[in-house]
């Protein structure tokens, strides 16, 4: 028995089905389940393929599957007492049962996300276990993912100050796990919620790492020079040790994800992962003001910082990032500075190597460039040719090649002539020779 359907109401709804035997009975008293709100489509396919553990965890009913996490599947349930619903984790008992130290782990996740409280992430609720099922229960957050919105072709990617706005609260969030030791470690735009009101939540604790304590050995979810993360995400530093990653590094994952939600795609598309690894970690992406239209270039500069590969390089805290985001929150302003913008790629476009940016006069119709200036230090948000790092390229071996020479007819007689010429002086030597010996 499945326990989704008290006995009496499962005869009452089978008087709907017909008694004489068909070969499809059970898809049709499923349907009709299904059809009376007794069963969910999840449900009702799960019990026809043979299931019948796995529906209920505690005092929740399972629903159906939301998606996938850093240690575990994530489904929509309802609690039994109250009927109010709510996202569970679930470690599947497999995987608990042949990954060595995965119930341990994700004990591990259980403490972290109950640590980080903050209305910005993802509220956990209770953590339990049922037999060998262990689970834990979150908020249910309505609405879609950035992933999804982005995706969607009636939202598409965000326009700068919408962008602006999101990424301030997703900041927000990440301070707070930041601030006690919490580095996310999987920032990415299936990770973000925006919600109906248009608020965010940070998503998956799963991969995250606790700076302030020492983890026992069979907690760590990294060992050193470990990879974790999402490649299209990932800091430079995580791909090649996930040990060290500070919360620089979720300001590199943050940075991705912004590329990401105005451009309408990650910054390194396609490729394998050696590829993408290598990108992550030697590249620059295009510039984001030459990918999406109407972006600042002094917006996209504040994305370039965040992606810079140095660690160094990029802002060291949430906080410092505030500070520049929330200059572009006003869509007018955003709106006059995208009209304004000088063509940052244009072939007079002066390129620079450092993250200071070039400010224009604003009372100056001409392209001079005032006093270099820090981001922090500029007014209003306005447009301004910003740096272009220039992309590492690979070298390659050098080949040398013999040229092709091609014989003119001059050439080719003068050959026949100098042939000609040395036969005649052995024919001589020969003659010479008979006649003196």
């Amino acid at each position: 028995m499945t326990g989704l359907v008290e006995p009496r109401e499962l005869a009452r709804l089978r008087a709907g089905v017909p008694e004489t035997p068909v070969e499809n009975a059970a898809e049709r008293l499923a349907q009709v389940l299904v059809d009376r709100g007794a069963l969910t489509s999840y449900q009702a396919r799960k019990i026809l393929s043979g299931a019948t553990r796995g529906f209920v965890l505690g005092d929740y009913r399972l629903l159906k599957p939301l998606g996938q996490g850093g240690m575990g599947k994530v489904f929509l349930a309802v609690r039994g007492r109250d009927g109010k619903r709510f996202a569970v984790k679930v470690l599947p008992p497999k995987r608990a049962t042949e990954e060595e130290n995965a119930v341990a782990r994700f004990r591990r996740e259980m403490e972290l996300s109950q640590r980080v409280q903050h209305p910005n992430v993802a509220r956990t609720i209770d953590v339990g276990h049922d037999g060998d099922a262990y689970f834990m229960v979150m908020e249910y957050i309505e609405g879609e993912s950035l992933y999804d919105v982005v995706k969607d072709p009636r939202g598409g990617p965000l326009r700068v100050d919408e962008a602006a706005r999101f990424f301030l609260k997703v900041v927000d969030g990440l301070e707070a796990a930041h601030e006690i030791g919490v580095v996310h470690r999987d920032i990415k735009p299936s990770n973000l919620m925006l919600t109906p009101n248009g608020d965010a939540k940070i998503l998956d604790l799963g991969l995250a790492h606790a700076h302030t304590d020492d983890e026992p050995d069979e907690v760590r979810l990294t060992r050193p020079n470990t990879v974790i993360g999402t490649l299209d995400y990932a800091s430079p530093e995580q791909l090649g040790d996930a040990a060290v990653a500070d919360r620089r590094s979720d300001l590199y994952s943050l940075g991705c994800t912004m590329y990401f939600a105005i451009a309408g795609h990650a910054p390194f598309e396609g490729g394998d992962v050696v590829n993408k690894i290598f990108k992550q970690r030697m590249e620059d992406p295009v510039p984001l003001e030459r990918v999406a239209t109407g972006v600042p270039a002094a917006f996209a500069a504040i994305v370039r910082k965040l992606m810079a590969k140095p660690p160094a390089e990029r802002y060291q805290t949430c906080d410092e990032l505030r500070v520049d985001l929330k200059r572009w929150t006003d869509p007018a302003a955003a709106r006059r500075a995208a009209e304004k913008r000088a063509p940052a790629h244009s072939k007079t476009a002066v390129e620079h190597d450092n993250d200071e940016i070039p400010w224009p006069d604003e009372d100056d119709d001409d392209d001079l460039i005032a006093p270099v200036v820090s981001i922090r230090d500029l007014g209003d948000a306005e447009p301004t040719p910003a740096p272009i790092r220039r992309n590492l390229k690979t070298t390659r071996a050098a080949r040398v090649v013999a040229p092709l020479h091609r014989t003119s007819a001059g050439d080719g007689a003068w050959l026949y002539k100098f042939i000609a010429l040395v036969l005649f002086i052995g024919l001589v030597v020969i003659v010479v020779g008979t006649f003196l010996f």
